[in-house]
């Protein structure tokens, strides 16, 4: 086994709507990638590159030096634009990596890799090690973009757009093999801000651009429903202190909830209209790749006790301001405020907003408990180090200040949720108290009444988990975050069609946010649609910040290529789920020796995950030991023994005496 650490520039590059185009024409991308693969090898190969290998349809690669790198990128990006659908994002990063067995490990793939699902199509996106290499060189231009804090990397990343001008030699060499009689078209330039935080930023590449169907929102949609429906971009912070940001994208965020509440008005989730805080992008163009007939945007000053907010209601077709109003307010007015910007923009749009007797949210809140929670919001929604502990803190002394308060119960509830894996730890039971607390002081949340049916279906109390459900969805049947929880329950009680038909209304309305995808390959893997299943997940398991689970292991065992798939597991943290696809993947390629010693690993290493390993067992063909676990499941009351009505795995067992047993004292809805 070879092995060797260096340093050295890494490069990520993926194709942009590659697996939309897989649906509608298979053949066309299966030449595309073909075409893709032919013109990035010879554009490695020039620039001296090391090509590393083909992930779906990215591509990792490595070279000895900085200027390789971008030159490389710049030339693979002059020849896609004469290729149609041949759309790419690129990222390059610097730093060490460890070189084994013809692959390359370590922080420096993992942040080329999330560069460049950050990067806009047709763009390069580096690091500041790049950046720092390649400043001086006259045909490389350079464009500040931000820092974040990646997820998974303890110091932030500044992050810079380049731009390659390459000389004329270069240009047509790189792209005269590729171009093809009738079909040359020139590339759409467009730029796309992708979100605050990685996480985010790997969810719009996945979801917006790879996964919507034809009627979803797409980065070239046009308005051509009757139905109304907008998008909140976030509020600009214009205070002297850069620190009260939180507040301004907490305004924001709560108008967004707000709207949803607002019958026939259809609203882009948070985490999309994020994507474009900081973008000096046309308003038009924004609301048309959104897919939104209007657009409500504004800015914040606040200092000490006053706020000034600006805000302006534009009609995305022809750029027209329907309305417009700055509010010079103290705190304690702000709930006035998004009254009466709520109230503004339903007249604008000629919307009758909710009666009096169903406010749109919680009033006389207490101003001090309102900011604690926008700064626990914040640190909620950032996914950096320690955001769980910051948001905590936060919510807990806005409880303090305001105990009716029921916004801070729901979101103290979710993180407490986060971190429990069955019924029986206290921490589900402290969960489940703060979201019982939030939805007696709010009854009118929709999402804390979906937060109570899931606590329900994870004590196995199926009927009444349904009852909220339904109550939920009559609540806030726009709320992308209740439509998708909404679609896991219905899920694994087996109502398919439903399942998969919320889960994608919650990526329409909120594409970026991954978990809606990772619930739509769970509706179809266990309703059995495995193709479509496996079309979501070749992606998905790309990026290891994704997080995966028993599902999309059991997905990548089902690849014909067992090298293929062993590639895949390797990107896995290390898990029961890693470790569960090890052993069916030996089991298949009949090396059984193998698989029952990866199975013994996993039972020891991992015994608290008895649901992965009945699974595995079921698998081996051993039935009674799976059935041995599954009841161990069921002692511990698992969240994972929930999906047993609907597993395929145990489609083999429906009629042995002990499963059936099981399934009755799971006791599902008839």
């Amino acid at each position: 086994m070879s092995q060797s650490r260096q340093l050295a520039a890494i490069m990520f590059t993926d194709i942009a709507g590659y697996t939309s185009l897989m649906e509608k024409d298979e053949q066309k991308a299966i030449e595309l990638l073909k075409i893709n693969r032919e013109l990035q090898k010879s554009n490695i190969e020039k620039y001296r590159g090391r090509w590393i290998k083909e992930m779906g349809d990215g591509v990792l690669a490595s070279f000895s030096t900085v200027t390789d790198a971008v030159m490389c990128a710049g030339a693979i990006q002059k020849a896609s634009e004469n290729i149609p659908d041949l759309k790419l994002r690129i990222g390059i990063h610097l730093g060490e990596v460890v070189f084994e067995n013809n692959d390359v490990f370590g922080d420096g793939v993992n942040i080329a890799s999330r560069l460049q699902a950050l990067a806009p199509v047709g763009g390069i996106f580096v690091s500041e090690a790049i950046y720092k290499n390649v400043i001086n060189k006259k045909e490389i231009f350079s464009e500040f973009i931000r820092e974040e804090i990646l997820k998974n990397v303890s110091a932030s990343v500044k992050i810079y757009e380049l731009k390659v001008e390459l000389d004329q030699n270069s240009q047509n060499e790189s792209s005269t093999n590729f171009k093809k009689t009738n079909r040359v078209t020139p590339a759409t330039k467009k730029k796309i801000g992708l979100g605050i935080v990685i996480v985010l930023a790997v969810g719009f590449l996945v979801v917006y651009f790879l996964f919507l169907k034809p009627n979803q929102v797409s980065p070239t949609s046009t308005i051509a429903s009757s139905e109304k429906s907008i998008a909140v971009l976030p509020f600009v912070n214009m205070s002297n202190d850069p620190q009260q940001e939180y507040f301004s994208d907490g305004l924001s965020e709560e108008l967004i909830n707000m709207f949803t509440k607002i019958p026939g008005l259809k609203v882009i989730g948070r985490t999309s209209s994020f994507a474009y805080k900081g973008k000096n992008e046309d308003l038009r163009t924004i609301g048309q790749k959104l897919g939104v007939e209007y657009l409500l945007e504004g800015s914040v000053r606040k200092s000490g006790n006053k706020i000034r907010i600006t805000t302006q209601l534009i009609k995305v077709d022809d750029g027209t301001h329907l309305w417009s109003e700055t509010f010079d307010k103290e705190m304690n007015d702000i709930f006035k405020v998004q009254d009466q910007i709520s109230s503004s923009v339903s007249g604008a749009l000629r919307l009758t907003i909710l009666s009096s007797d169903k406010p749109l949210h919680q009033t006389n809140i207490n101003t001090d408990a309102y900011n604690d929670f926008l700064q626990g919001k914040y640190y909620y929604e950032s996914y950096g180090e320690n955001s769980d502990q910051n948001a905590m803190k936060y919510f807990k002394e806005a409880i303090v200040k305001d105990s009716t308060f029921s916004l801070p119960w729901t979101y103290l509830s979710m993180i407490k949720w986060r971190g429990t894996t069955n019924a029986n730890q206290q921490e589900f039971k402290d969960a489940k108290e703060a979201s019982l607390r939030a939805l007696e002081l709010d009854p009118s949340s929709g999402i804390a009444t979906i937060n109570i049916a899931e606590f329900l279906d994870n004590e196995y109390d199926f009927q009444k988990a349904l009852e909220k459900i339904e109550q939920a969805l009559k609540l806030e049947p726009e709320n992308p975050y209740v439509l998708r929880n909404a679609g896991r329950f219905y899920t694994l009680i087996g109502r398919k069609d439903e399942s998969i038909k919320l889960c994608k209304k919650a990526m329409e309305i909120d594409p970026i946010q991954t978990t809606s995808l990772f619930y739509l390959i769970r509706a179809y893997y266990y309703a059995e649609y495995f193709k479509e299943a496996n079309e979501l997940n070749k992606k998905y398991n790309m990026f290891p910040i994704l997080n995966p689970d028993l599902v999309t292991a059991d997905l990548v065992t089902q690849m014909n290529n067992p090298e293929e798939s062993h590639k895949i597991l390797e990107t896995f943290p290390d898990s029961p789920f890693q470790l569960y696809g090890k052993t069916i993947i030996n089991f298949k390629s009949g090396k059984k020796k193998e698989s029952n010693e990866l199975l013994n690993q996993l039972i020891k290493k991992y015994s608290d995950s008895e649901y992965v390993i009945a699974v595995a067992c079921v698998r081996l063909g051993m039935n009674d030991k799976a059935i041995d676990w599954l009841e161990k499941s069921y002692k511990s009351r698992s969240r994972d023994l929930t999906y047993i009505n609907v597993d395929p795995a145990f489609k083999g067992l429906r009629n042995n005496v002990r499963f059936q047993k099981l399934l009755q004292q799971m006791n599902y809805p008839k």
